[in-house]
């Protein structure tokens, strides 16, 4: 796998406090919990990817980008509905709050592929030591939940994505 390619495509779709240094994402990789989908185009060069954490209790999803000249062709769509296929867990993401027009169409977008928008309080875990926490909000499939029910798979996301035991 190409993981240089896929870091310069994360690092051009995410801001710096919503993904791990270069050697903290690669480092990753040795994480059996971790898995990284691949597209590419002809030439055998990626153009996006989705990554997650296949964890015992639910399914993790933490980025998924798509190179910008190749957006709206599907490819997104196709790896997350590959997953939801694929998997008989509940799956989750974290969201932007849908505050500006790029937040509410990525919420909407998921949305359409049959994911809820949570409207519990919800921070990430900084992934950087230079970042403090971001103030999110959780996503599932194929269900809500509330926050009561999200405790659970919280600590399970919690204690394997972020390295934190005491939630």
């Amino acid at each position: 796998m190409d993981f240089d390619r896929i870091f310069k495509i994360m690092d051009s779709s995410f801001p710096d406090s919503e993904m791990r240094t270069y050697k903290d994402q690669k480092k990753l990789l040795d994480n059996e919990l971790y898995h990284i989908n691949i597209e590419v185009n002809e030439e055998n060069k990626i153009i996006g990817f989705l990554a997650y954490w296949d964890l015992p209790s639910c399914i993790f999803l933490e980025h998924l980008a798509v190179l910008k000249e190749k957006r709206n062709k599907g490819i997104g769509k196709k790896f997350l509905t590959d997953i939801i296929n694929n998997s008989r867990k509940k799956i989750f993401l974290e969201a932007e709050p849908p505050v500006g027009e790029m937040s509410k169409r990525r919420i909407n977008y998921y949305r359409r592929l049959g994911f809820k928008l949570n409207e519990f309080f919800y921070e990430q875990p900084p992934l950087r030591e230079s970042e403090g926490p971001q103030r999110l909000m959780i996503m599932s499939y194929p269900d809500p939940v509330n926050e009561e029910q999200f405790l659970k798979y919280k600590k399970d996301i919690f204690k394997n994505v972020y390295k934190i035991d005491n939630i």
